[in-house]
C-alpha cells in the first residue's frame, strides 16, 4: 500500500503536513460512518490535514465526532474556514465579532479547543487589510488558532497584507487556498472564487508560502465524464443536462481543456496504467513551490488513486506538453 510523506511546512504549525489534504465539503452527519471510513483510510495512508468550513453543512460535526471517537485530535491538522456572506464576500460589518463567534462555533462543533489553520473563506477588497489581520492575530494570542490563511484572495491583496504585517510586527497569512488545476476555468465557478495564475505561482515561489488548492482535479473534469459532444450537441436541452454538468461545460469545456484531458489520458497510458485524473494530480505536485492539493473523494478507491499519483514522475518536456506549450 502506497503512503504519503509528511513534513513540517506551515509557519506556526509543528505537526507534519502530508502531501495531500482531505476535502470534506460534502460530509453529512446522517451518513457519518461512510465518512469515518474515508477518514480512517486517509490516516492509514499517511494523511494529516483535513479541510472543512463553517459553510460546509455538517462537515465540521462529522470531523469532530470522528476525532473524538478515534482520539485523533493531536495527529490531525484541522483547517477550517470562516467569513462568507450570501453574496460571496468576507463580511465587513462587525468583522471581529464574526471571527470570534464563528470560531467559537467551530471549536464547539469540532470538539476541540484550538484550530490548527484558520482560513478566511473569501476576501472583501473594500476592507483595509489591517481590519482583517488584527482580529486573527488576537485569536492567535488567545491560543484559539495556531495559524491563519486566506482562501480566494488575489495576490495583490496578499502582498498588501504581508507587507502590513511585516511593518507592524504581527502575523500574516501562513497559507493560501486558491484554485489551481491542469484544466483552466474560463470563469469563477461560484461568485468570489479565485484561481492561481502565473503571477500567483511566482508569488508562491518567491515567498515560500504554501498553496493548499481546492478543486485540484477540476471538479472531476479529468474523469472523462464531460465531452465535447455534450458541449456541442444543441439537441441536448438544459432540462436534459443537470445544472452542475451545464456549469462544468461552461467553465471547463474549452477546446484547450479537452486537449489537456486527451493528453493526460495518453500520457497515463504511456506511463502504464495511470489515469488522466492521476496524471493531472501529478502535474500539480510537480510545481516548484510548496503545494498540498485538497482531494475530495467519496470512497477508499478514489483516495488510493490520489495517493498512487504521488509516485508518478513527469519530465519537464512532459509537463510542457500537458501545458499545450509543445
Amino acid at each position: 500500500m502506497s503512503k504519503m510523506d509528511a513534513k513540517p511546512l506551515i509557519s506556526g504549525i509543528s505537526k507534519p503536513v502530508s502531501q495531500l489534504a482531505l476535502g470534506s465539503a460534502f460530509y453529512n452527519v446522517d451518513s457519518k460512518e461512510e465518512w469515518f471510513d474515508i477518514l480512517d483510510y486517509y490516516i492509514k495512508v499517511g494523511g494529516t490535514i483535513v479541510d472543512t468550513a463553517r459553510a460546509y453543512s455538517t462537515s465540521e460535526e462529522v470531523i469532530g465526532l470522528w476525532m473524538e471517537a478515534r482520539s485523533m485530535r493531536e495527529r490531525t491538522i484541522i483547517q477550517t474556514k470562516c467569513g462568507i456572506t450570501a453574496d460571496g464576500y468576507l463580511p465587513a460589518e462587525n468583522f471581529p465579532q464574526v471571527v470570534r463567534e464563528e470560531l467559537t462555533t467551530s471549536l464547539r462543533t469540532l470538539r476541540t479547543d484550538y484550530i490548527d489553520v484558520y482560513l478566511l473563506h473569501r476576501d472583501n477588497q473594500e476592507m483595509p487589510v489591517a481590519e482583517v489581520l488584527e482580529p486573527l492575530n488576537r485569536e492567535i494570542d488567545n491560543g484559539r488558532i495556531h495559524a491563519f490563511g486566506a482562501s480566494n484572495w488575489e495576490y495583490r491583496r496578499l502582498t498588501e497584507a504581508n507587507e502590513y504585517a511585516y511593518k507592524h510586527g504581527i502575523k500574516s497569512f501562513a497559507v493560501v487556498s486558491n484554485n489551481i488545476s491542469l484544466a483552466h476555468p474560463t470563469a469563477a465557478f461560484y461568485k468570489g472564487l479565485v484561481s492561481t495564475d502565473k503571477t500567483g505561482e511566482h508569488w508562491h515561489e518567491e515567498t515560500g508560502i504554501p498553496l493548499i488548492p481546492w478543486s485540484s482535479q477540476a471538479r472531476g473534469f479529468f474523469t472523462g465524464r464531460y465531452t465535447p459532444q455534450m458541449r456541442d450537441d444543441f439537441a441536448l436541452t438544459a432540462s436534459e443536462l443537470d445544472s452542475f454538468t451545464s456549469k462544468m461545460l461552461k467553465v471547463y469545456g474549452t477546446d484547450e481543456n479537452f486537449e489537456r484531458l486527451a493528453r493526460a489520458k495518453e500520457l497515463g497510458e504511456r506511463k502504464r496504467r495511470y489515469t488522466a485524473v492521476e496524471v493531472a494530480l501529478a502535474w500539480l505536485l510537480h510545481k516548484p513551490f510548496p503545494i498540498v492539493p485538497i482531494v475530495g473523494v467519496h470512497n477508499r478507491e478514489e483516495l488510493a488513486s490520489c495517493v498512487k499519483a504521488l509516485a508518478l514522475t513527469l519530465t519537464e518536456a512532459e509537463i510542457r506538453w500537458l501545458n499545450l506549450e509543445t
